[in-house]
């Protein structure tokens, strides 16, 4: 960006003033980024949601001055930001419901779909906008600390984009541009990262009790062994935080695993293609290791 236009940026940004912000949806997002923003400074006014009590218990986890109401519509006459913090289903319908007014700033949370779900926002003078913290929100209590260290996609005009820059700053996120961006394989790499990470601790847990091994043990047993991996992959490049048989190049050790596992050819083809994967991974094997490591896990047949 030119130094011209960053100052073009900074001024709009600067001259827009959110006076009130508010959230429409109160679910576990919703709870973690409300009490985010509060605690940055950022006035947050109204929740809805169609669930009335789910938007009394934000507001009043909020402190006094926060109003809850089951009309969405009340958060868009009421705020000058509005987040809209609802399933993906529901954010064109939504969009389509409420009369937005001019240079009102819409922004909704979904990784996997671009500003045309809010063109009828766009329509009424608002300017469309996209807010997606790359972090899981398990609970509807509120933890603002869970955008800390984070990344953040924002996508919208100015002085939407820069704005809603600065406020996942303020957060503690990082953020960065999704303009131009495939947002189905984006949101897909964000699904691989998270959701299936339980996937692969739902599998392991079902090899744990194929050993012979007491199921309510295994998830318990396993978490520190996904943890460590998953803090060696925040600290190292992937090739040096992968430890186990494909990155020693243990042939033997991988076969024996694959034999043991035809009683099972779901997790044997999961085991397998995993590993496979693993081998795109630039690990230092000479040739003719990675060679033997593509024959073996090849396919179905090993």
């Amino acid at each position: 960006m030119t130094s011209a236009r960053q100052a073009c940026v900074a001024t709009a940004v600067s001259a827009f003033e959110a006076r009130a912000v508010g959230l429409i949806g109160a679910g576990r997002l919703a709870a973690a980024l409300a009490a985010g923003l509060a605690r940055a400074g950022y006035p947050v006014r109204a929740i809805a949601s169609a669930r009335i009590e789910s938007a009394r218990s934000l507001a009043a986890a909020l402190g006094p001055g926060v109003a809850a109401s089951a009309d969405p519509g009340d958060v868009a006459a009421a705020c000058d930001v509005a987040f809209l913090t609802v399933p993906d289903s529901a954010i064109r319908p939504l969009a389509e419901r409420i009369g937005w007014r001019q240079g009102q700033v819409v922004a909704h949370c979904s990784g996997a779909l671009g500003l045309g779900e809010l063109a009828a926002a766009r329509s009424g003078g608002a300017v469309p906008a996209c807010f997606h913290p790359l972090q899981t929100f398990p609970s509807r209590t509120p933890e603002p600390a869970r955008f800390e260290g984070i990344f953040c996609g924002v996508e919208g005009a100015e002085p939407a984009h820069g704005w809603l820059e600065q406020v996942a700053r303020d957060l503690g996120a990082r953020p960065f541009p999704l303009e131009g961006v495939d947002r189905a394989v984006y949101h897909a790499a964000a699904v691989v990262a998270s959701n299936h990470v339980i996937a692969l601790a739902s599998a392991a847990a079902r090899l744990w009790a194929m050993a012979g091994l007491p199921v309510e043990s295994g998830r318990e047993a396993l978490a520190p062994l996904l943890l460590a991996a998953a803090n060696n992959v925040a600290r190292m490049e992937l090739a040096l935080a992968l430890t186990g048989p494909v990155a020693r190049g243990d042939i033997a050790t991988i076969a024996r695993h694959l034999d043991a596992l035809e009683r099972d050819p779901g997790l044997r083809e999961l085991y397998r293609q995993l590993s496979d994967e693993l081998l795109r991974l630039p690990l230092g094997h000479d040739e003719a290791t990675t060679g033997r490591l593509r024959a073996l896990l090849a396919g179905p047949g090993g």
